[in-house]
């Protein structure tokens, strides 16, 4: 628990807002609304392993950007959530991809198109 509580006081100076697309009802058509699931959650966002990786088989050239995000493991951050994450004055709107739970921390691989709007908000 000590190490819980120093990792989140030193290390995450991050904070964080998870939405998850659930599906709703009106009348006969579903639909799908994005819902708050987490509020500022303190984390602490880093470069992924990948980087920028181009893909040059469309006609308009794709960028990805891999990030990662390291939170207390409490948290159950799902494929597809959609996170908003202020970073040093910087605001970032990406999807999560898996999530990988230590003992001390919670891992959540991060993804943005820069040509394309991320799935959600």
């Amino acid at each position: 628990m000590i190490l819980k509580s120093l990792l989140r006081h030193i290390m995450y100076r991050d904070k964080a807002t998870v939405y998850r697309a659930t599906e709703t009802e009106e009348g006969f058509v579903n639909d799908y609304e994005d819902v708050v699931v987490y509020e500022n959650i303190p984390c602490k966002l880093s470069q992924g392993g990948n980087g920028l990786i181009i893909n040059q088989s469309d006609m308009v050239p794709r960028v990805t950007e891999n990030l990662k995000m390291s939170c207390d493991p409490e948290y159950d951050i799902q494929p597809n959530d959609y996170i908003v994450i202020q970073h040093e004055g910087q605001v970032f709107k990406l999807n999560a991809s898996k999530s990988f739970r230590y003992p001390t921390h919670r891992e959540i691989g991060l993804r943005r198109l820069t040509n394309q709007r991320a799935v959600g908000v």
